[in-house]
């Protein structure tokens, strides 16, 4: 295969099937020689990083993507988020970015768990600043938004403690994804998806908490029978 014929973008959508295919991040660059019929030198001369930098860049165009994904159902009132919230609050708009997390990892599977199995090399990094500015800074902005619109049950929260809360936000969304992924987890994992969102809009201190899971699914039932 000739220098030119063998592309970065081949080589990262290459590895990127070898990751679905495998249900596993654990490969090499011996393995995507093998797909891709050629000398490791070729991938080499594209990502001298080798399986690192090929992770890397399959982790930033996903992060692109994802950070996109998150943004646009925040402002889309009819996105998937909690039905017992009104639609145009700060709340629901945290919720609907929660919701299409969750379902973002679904679909891509081990592609996402392979975000968290190469490391981000430090804080200049391409994939880091994109994962900084979708899952800690905008959730941090939308907090303190809504404790300045008296959605949240104290009347104020600085950049620290709302940049804490989000990163809290993202561990307990990633645990629950990463569980039901691995299949550890019987089916009641999923089930679990509402409960999740309302203790972690709770949790923040939005006035969501009295709200069991029961009635957030009749909310959604009566919501989509409309």
């Amino acid at each position: 295969m000739s220098r030119a014929a063998l592309s970065a973008e081949r080589i990262v959508t290459t590895a990127e099937a070898l990751i679905r295919d495998s249900g596993s991040t654990d490969w090499t660059v011996r393995k995507l020689c093998r797909q891709l019929e050629c000398a490791p030198g070729a991938i080499y001369r594209c990502f001298p990083g080798g399986v690192d930098a090929i992770g890397a860049e399959i982790r930033s165009r996903h992060l692109v993507e994802l950070a996109e994904l998150l943004l646009v159902a925040e402002q889309d009132i009819q996105a998937e988020g909690l039905a017992s919230l009104a639609p145009a609050s700060i709340a629901a708009s945290l919720s609907r970015r929660c919701r299409t997390y969750l379902a973002f990892a679904g679909v891509q599977g081990e592609v996402y768990r392979s975000f968290y199995a190469f490391k981000a090399s430090q804080r200049g990094d391409h994939a880091y600043a994109i994962a900084a500015d979708a899952m800690v800074d905008r959730p941090a902005e939308l907090i303190r938004a809504a404790a300045l619109n008296r959605e949240l049950n104290r009347p104020s929260i600085g950049t620290f403690d709302s940049e804490r809360l989000a990163l809290m936000i993202w561990s307990r969304l990633h645990g629950h994804a990463d569980l039901v992924l691995s299949g550890l987890a019987d089916s009641r994992i999923e089930e679990l998806e509402d409960r999740l969102l309302i203790d972690v809009l709770g949790i923040v201190g939005f006035r969501v908490a009295e709200y069991p899971a029961g009635l957030e699914a009749a909310a959604r039932a009566g919501r989509q029978g409309t």
